[in-house]
């Protein structure tokens, strides 16, 4: 009988440890999953101020060619030879309409796609008389009258943000074409302020903005052979070597966030990646947020279940 009652007494807490084992790991389960659900609102939030500041910075310069179309001086250019005189001219003009700013080119095009006059003119790698026939943006502009295209500078090696606007004669034939490129590295050097990583992708899925060098120039995605033609005939990112970004993927958040682990390049913990597509560019923004306080949060709340209610 005596063992009996040890056994019965025995299930009895073992019964009882077990609920209340149970019920503090669903406990710290639901407190962490509330708590990535509350940290994935905050990123989204996040996100969109990231990108309203990236459109911003666009919109700033985006009226500038449209009003250089305009331009009577410039349109005159664009539909005759021009000698040594009337080029400087045009270099100074450009320079001046870009102002003090550093973070801008201003270049004149052919309806050939050469170069005439650029704001950049007294730079060793100035863009006068090169030949940008091949770049998207002056296809586009060519093509329908604007254009749009992140890539690295033919000539300067640097990176920015082309918006083009095409000048057409009175029977709506384009004669030429302004072009603003704009640099975008001082917004990218904001974004180390944060923990959290931050990038800008484009369709292609390579990383062509972000908050730590060693995500940039990655690829989320492989290429096909189409996109690798693309790239080469565009000279978008010259001669960078566009690595695989390598992660695995733990859990679908849903509303285009998840939880990943990253392998290479190599970050701590899990991380909750969100993205936010930004339709007018065809870019894609992504926020990768550590994934700590929610299970810092688990663990607190499983410990204060353990507790007695007072």
């Amino acid at each position: 009988m005596r063992s009996l009652h040890r056994y019965r007494l025995f299930l009895i807490v073992f019964t009882i440890a077990g609920g209340m084992a149970l019920a503090m790991w669903a406990a710290e389960l639901f407190a962490r999953e509330r708590a990535l659900q509350q940290e994935a609102d905050l990123v989204r939030r996040q996100l969109g101020l990231y990108a309203q500041a990236l459109q911003q910075r666009i919109d700033r310069y985006r009226v500038l060619p449209q009003l250089l179309a305009l331009d009577t001086e410039l349109r005159d250019a664009v539909s005759r030879p021009l000698s040594a005189q009337d080029v400087e001219r045009l270099n100074r003009k450009l320079e001046r309409a870009n102002g003090a700013s550093q973070s801008s080119t201003l270049t004149l095009i052919d309806r050939h796609g050469v170069a005439l006059a650029a704001s950049n003119w007294r730079d060793p790698h100035s863009n006068v008389g090169v030949d940008y026939s091949f770049r998207p943006y002056v296809q586009q502009a060519l093509a329908r009258g604007q254009g749009h295209f992140h890539g690295i500078g033919v000539t300067t090696g640097v990176a920015g943000y082309f918006l083009s606007q095409a000048m057409r004669d009175g029977h709506g034939e384009v004669q030429g074409i302004v072009v603003i490129k704009i640099d975008l590295d001082d917004l990218e050097r904001e974004w180390p302020q944060t923990p959290d990583i931050v990038l800008a992708t484009d369709a292609h899925g390579v990383t062509f903005l972000a908050s730590r060098d060693a995500w940039r120039y990655r690829l989320l995605k492989p290429l096909n052979d189409t996109e690798h033609q693309q790239l080469q005939a565009t000279r978008q990112y010259a001669d960078r070597a566009l690595t695989p970004l390598r992660y695995r993927l733990q859990k679908d958040m849903g509303d285009n966030g998840a939880i990943v682990l990253a392998q290479d390049p190599a970050a701590p913990g899990r991380l909750l990646w969100q993205t936010l597509a930004l339709e007018d560019n065809g870019w894609t923004l992504h926020l990768l947020h550590g994934t700590q306080a929610a299970t810092s949060a688990g663990r607190r709340e499983r410990r204060g279940s353990g507790q007695p209610r007072q």
